[in-house]
Formats: C-alpha cells, structure tokens, sequence
C-alpha cells in the first residue's frame, strides 16, 4: 500500500449541490462495485436481514448523474413511526471527494433520515486512517498488550481521515458505544491482506514461516479444498458451534448462514461482481475446516469459519484459506479481508490465536475511522438505548457470563 501521507492529488468534485434520493438495487449495485463498497452495503446483505427493513440510496449531483450508493437498514420502534437508521460500513462515496466538504455529502443523507422518522442515524465511515504491518502489530502484542501498536508510528498515516474525523466531531457525530455498553457495530479494526499487484507466489512469501510450513503440512497430509454451495451450510454450522464452544462465543443460528449463502449466491447476488461461496477443507471426504467467504468487486472478504479438533497436524485451516487467497487472486482482487478483532481482548483470550493466525497470513491491521452515530431526537434514543442494553443482558445471561457474542456482521 501507498503511504496515504504521501502527496495527495485534488480530488473531483460534483457538479452542484448533491441529492439523495431511493434507488433500486440493481442501481445501488452498481455504483457499489464502480466505487468499491462494502459486502455490508449490498443487496445480497439486505436479504440476510429479514429483521431490517432495507432501503437502497442515491447520492446524485446537479446534472443528475449517480455518484454514490448505500444501503440503510431501519428498526423501527414497537407500534411508532421512529426508527433506527443504519448504513453498516457506510457507503459506497469517492471519499477523497467527500473530505473536501463532508457537509455537501453527509447533510443530505441527515435530511432523509429526519423525514423518514429516524430518531438516530448510524453510518459507517470506511476511510483508512492509519495501517500498522503484522510483524509490528505482532511484537506488541506479546510484549505490552493487544492494542499497544497504536502507540508506534503506523505504516499509513492518513491526512483524509483526519479531515473527515475533524468535522464529524464539530457536528456532533459520535463514536459508537458512547454512554452505553449495548452498542454493537462493525470493528474498527480490521486485518486486511494487500494483494494490488501481488501474484499467489509474492503472496505466500509474505506469509510468516510457520504459515508456509502449515501450508506445506496440510498438502502432505492430503489436505483437499473444494467449493460448495447452500448444501455446505450443515458441515460448516457443525464445525463453527464446535469452534464457539472450544473459544467461548455464542454462535448464530443455522438458518443466518442458510440466509446468507442463498443471498450471495451468484444468481441471487446479480452476476459474477457480487458472490459468496463455503469453503471445505477435507482428508478423504471428512471436512476438517470450513469457511464463508464473498466477494465484492475487487475485494474478497473472510466472514465466518469452523474447524474441528480432528487430525489438527494436517493443518487445515490453513490450506483453506490458502485456497481462497489464491482464489481472490485469480479473480483480480486487490484485498483479502480477514475482517477485525474486539480491541477488549486479554492477552490470555483463545481469540487472541485467531488474531495470531490472521497476521500470520501476511495482513496488515487497518484502522477506519469506524461507525459515528448521530441522535436526532434524544428522547426516543434513550428509550432505543434502554431497550439494547436489556436485551444484551437477558443474551448474556442465557449465553454465560464468559461468553462473548459473536456480532461481527
């Protein structure tokens, strides 16, 4: 990656004040896969949220040209017309652009929020800020704590970020998670593969050394990886419950995969731009590892996985996402992401080895400048507020006091 501190170009501005308006989701398709959005923007993601209800947006200019897409997904409050609004991960915008003048593209999405009855208005903002390489990330962990790399000088110290970052904090957009311990979102820190350039050999050499003796174990071992679709979906819920009980999570339920493979799935998602697919890592047909994983665009995502511990030494897990990395390669993708980590994690955690064995696979830790939320009506959001944090606390007495959720996406 580019060191985003580097000598910026001026960005393209639009013509005019902006608009935001619905669009259909082919539409909102789109421009997410011209512009490189989020997994969490498509459409294939508002029909893994039945729960929700989903409405695809347009930012357009003066001249009536589409320059942006989201997706915001709405709960309502019981029996009232006031809803929470979220767009998870933010939209699909030229964000160079909008750190010019972030009030010309975030104030029109207020206005409709506002008169579609939103009481609070969440969004994600999906701009690098800073980027820290593994082996660095790796150094602190063992020697002063999880997050003690955010202290040494990153890799990627982005000057946009900070604009964006200065003018949410004058209007009163707020992180996440702020007042209340209810709040869940998407991480801000994510463990992303660069793969822009990269061939699958360049690829495996920045790999550590265990990686690429694993790598080299599961292929001696007789380590096969396939493909499959919504018939994967038994297997892989089967070794993902046998993961949270070994790491103490509480795991969702079967039918949100089932729900997700179906939407991701190449013809439901719309095209080749826009897939999901299970991944099997087996010995002689018994699946030792298992994992989604979908793609957008340029950029392949790793959302859920499982392993059994079965015949570890083959080291399937690893062969799986071998697999997948050289897939995403094949396919020109630019990133692979092993998506993020909860920063409240102790040293002694089972998921800090998670963590281990994404940095491993060559990721840099990346910060975004995260999820900021707006109240637009404090009254209402308190009571949103009180009801969340009930409902956190009834699920974490039924789950175990050492459980933690698993709420990524």
């Amino acid at each position: 990656m580019d060191d985003a501190s580097s000598e910026q170009t001026e960005p393209s501005l639009p013509s005019g004040p902006l608009t935001v308006r619905p669009i259909t989701a082919e539409e909102a398709q789109a421009t997410l896969v011209e512009l490189g959005g989020s997994f969490l923007q498509t459409p294939a993601w508002a029909r893994t949220k039945p729960d929700w209800t989903s409405v695809h947006l347009g930012w357009f200019d003066a001249t009536g040209a589409r320059v942006g897409a989201g997706l915001v997904l709405s709960r309502n409050l019981p029996r009232l017309r006031r809803s929470f609004a979220y767009l998870p991960e933010g939209p699909a915008l030229p964000w160079d652009a909008v750190a010019a003048d972030p009030g010309a593209w975030i104030d029109p999405l207020v206005a409709w929020a506002t008169s579609a009855g939103a009481f609070a208005l969440r969004l994600g903002f999906p701009v690098v800020s800073r980027s820290w390489q593994p082996d660095v990330v790796k150094k602190q962990i063992g020697e002063g704590g999880l997050m003690s790399f955010t202290t040494l000088p990153p890799t990627i110290d982005n000057p946009i970020a900070r604009r964006i970052e200065t003018w949410l904090d004058r209007h009163r957009w707020r992180p996440i998670g702020w007042g209340s311990s209810a709040a869940v979102g998407q991480p801000r820190y994510l463990c992303v593969i660069d793969l822009e350039g990269r061939s699958s050999e360049a690829a495996l050499k920045s790999m550590n050394q265990q990686w690429r003796r694993n790598i080299k174990k599961a292929d001696k071992a007789g380590v096969e990886v396939r493909s499959v679709g919504v018939d994967g979906v038994a297997t892989f819920h089967d070794l993902y419950a046998e993961t949270a009980e070994r790491d103490h999570f509480v795991p969702r339920a079967k039918w949100y995969f089932e729900q997700m493979v179906r939407s991701f799935s190449e013809g439901s998602a719309g095209g080749e731009q826009v897939t999901g697919r299970i991944y099997e890592a087996h010995v002689d047909e018994d699946v030792l590892a298992s994992a989604l994983v979908v793609r957008v665009g340029d950029r392949a995502s790793y959302l859920y996985g499982g392993s059994t511990s079965r015949n570890r030494d083959a080291r399937a897990s690893n062969a799986l996402q071998w697999q997948a990395i050289q897939d995403a390669i094949d396919a020109g993708c630019t990133a692979y992401d092993l998506r993020g980590f909860n920063t409240s994690l102790g040293a002694t955690s089972p998921l800090i080895g998670l963590l281990l064995f994404k940095l491993g696979a060559g990721a840099d830790v990346i910060e975004l400048v995260g999820e900021r939320e707006l109240v637009l009506n404090r009254f209402w959001h308190t009571a949103f507020e009180k009801a969340m944090a009930l409902r956190v606390a009834i699920n974490n007495r039924r789950a175990g006091a050492n459980a933690t959720p698993d709420a990524d996406v």
